[in-house]
């Protein structure tokens, strides 16, 4: 009874937190003159500035609400937008859509109030190591200190492997990424376990004269989503077939270099992803031929993956998992009908 009680406390306050907006329409974001996108301020790769210009896969994407909402692909804002405000700031109105790295547990998409769009990519959990080896094995590394983000995803699944494994771990949780960060590189642990894209982002970032070594050992796989608001419907459709948009011309092979021979298609679905057929878009509120002007500024899904994530982009890693369904991965693709 005891923790029944705690439970529902903790849910009333949660909610007693939260300014619910009235429901968001596309037309309330057609008449602000921009699309507002949520990131992980933790995650610098996925969003950062160069050049005077925002760059990243946070961005990109963005780029294809703005695109598609407007015609511009400049008409957007970035928010950094912590884990523990996800609810708050869709549910407030202070975003439209939540991208950055979210990978929410169904406790919190039911706490938060929030609705799955899609997935973005997938990342998978791995370990980073202050200790060089040769070895494939992971015994190497037992009764090992392993420094994690205290309370997340993360956490519970370090905990699940070192149990299946029986390696007699030692898990330090520490309260933010930073503060773990910190703690690997002051040697309170030997270890560090997050997501491949935080580790790698850290590790080539961060100035050190100690030796680091990213371990081939997957804990698990996670699939990063987009999210909005659990009562704004239309906004999460729209984005839903947006983002499909873009893998559905990877899927096809349809580049700047080659968007024009598409036209003679006689696929239903290609002829309304290109606009050729207007209504499809246009039941949702999008300009229809929105795609034909992101593709040739911007590029498919998979040009936008290599670009910010993939083998040309800074982080320079390559998931499989991030490959179509039919190419061994695990990326699935809607027709557009």
């Amino acid at each position: 009874m005891k923790l029944k009680f705690l439970f529902l406390s903790l849910i009333t306050t949660f909610f007693s937190n939260i300014v619910f907006a009235d429901e968001l329409l596309l037309n309330d974001i057609t008449a602000r003159q921009y699309v507002i996108c949520g990131t992980s301020p933790e995650y610098t790769s996925l969003a950062y500035k160069q050049d005077n210009r925002i760059e990243g896969f946070d961005a990109d994407i963005c780029r294809a609400f703005a695109t598609a909402i407007f015609n511009d692909s400049e008409n957007f804002k970035l928010v950094p937008i912590k884990r523990k405000d996800i609810g708050k700031a869709l549910n407030s109105g202070k975003i439209d859509i939540m991208l950055g790295h979210s990978s929410l547990s169904s406790t919190e998409e039911a706490l938060f109030n929030v609705l799955p769009v899609d997935t973005l990519y997938y990342d998978k959990q791995i370990f980073v190591s202050r200790i060089q080896t040769e070895s494939s094995s992971m015994n190497k590394f037992a009764k090992n200190k392993v420094c994690v983000l205290r309370n997340s995803n993360a956490s519970t699944f370090v905990n699940e492997y070192n149990h299946k494994h029986a390696l007699g771990f030692k898990i330090l949780e520490f309260p933010t990424l930073d503060s773990l960060k910190e703690g690997f590189y002051t040697n309170r642990c030997e270890l560090a376990s997050d997501s491949e894209i935080f580790i790698n982002d850290f590790v080539r970032n961060i100035k050190t004269s100690q030796p680091t070594q990213i371990l081939p050992e997957v804990i698990t796989y996670i699939p990063i989503r987009a999210y909005t608001a659990g009562n704004t419907p239309q906004i999460n459709i729209a984005f839903r077939w947006i983002i499909n948009a873009l893998k559905l011309a990877y899927s096809n092979g349809i580049t700047s270099q080659n968007i024009d021979t598409y036209y003679a298609t006689k696929s239903l679905s290609l002829q309304n992803l290109l606009g050729i057929n207007k209504k499809a878009w246009n039941v949702l509120g999008i300009h229809p031929d929105w795609l034909k002007t992101y593709i040739n500024n911007i590029g498919n899904y998979k040009q936008i993956m290599d670009k910010n994530i993939g083998e040309k982009s800074r982080l320079k890693i390559n998931n499989p998992q991030n490959e179509l369904i039919e190419n061994d991965g695990l990326l699935v693709v809607q027709p557009f009908i």
